[in-house]
């Protein structure tokens, strides 16, 4: 069936969608980006449960869908420029699908930002997308670390002044309603 596919560089995109399920245990190429995937999946799920639990409209799901989507996005730029194909039309440039990432997820982070009269609202929210927007492409090339790093100093920067807050009692606990 995989070759009912292979018509051109879309077909091979598919050829490669049909063949993945046809993967087996212990494949290190699909055991990795399953790893990617998840990774992504639970640093932009831990931000978006923050973000939720502030009240914040980009809550767990959003983030969770955000960071798999931009770790997929980047894996993808690196299957298709590993890929090689047609030197023509396929240019080994990885920064193309970041900075498109980047782009798109402006625009999400731009939905999320209100403006009116003396106060704007949702700036942090948006940022805090366009962060777990990093945090999945970091993951879907592999630099784990630098996803690690990246979502602990947002973690810690989203959670402090909550902490703080409990801590002052400006805000009750769960425990004490």
């Amino acid at each position: 069936m995989a070759d009912l596919f292979v018509i051109g560089g879309i077909g091979e995109v598919l050829g490669a969608v049909v063949r993945l399920g046809a993967w087996e245990p212990g494949d290190p190429f699909r055991t990795a980006a399953m790893a990617r995937l998840v990774l992504a999946a639970i640093f932009g799920g831990l931000l978006g449960w923050e973000r939720g639990r502030s009240d914040k409209p980009a809550d767990i799901r959003t983030m969770i869908l955000i960071g798999t989507g931009a770790a997929a996005f980047a894996m993808m730029g690196q299957q298709l420029i590993a890929d090689g194909g047609d030197p023509a039309i396929v240019r080994g440039d990885p920064t193309r699908v970041v900075s498109y990432i980047i782009s798109g997820v402006g625009f999400l982070g731009a939905g999320a930002i209100l403006h009116s009269k003396r106060t704007i609202k949702g700036l942090t929210t948006a940022a805090s997308i366009w962060v777990v927007a990093a945090i999945g492409a970091a993951c879907g090339v592999g630099e784990f670390a630098i996803g690690f790093l990246l979502f602990a100093i947002a973690f810690i920067t989203l959670w402090t002044p909550w902490v703080v807050a409990l801590a002052n009692g400006e805000i009750e606990s769960d425990e004490e309603e």
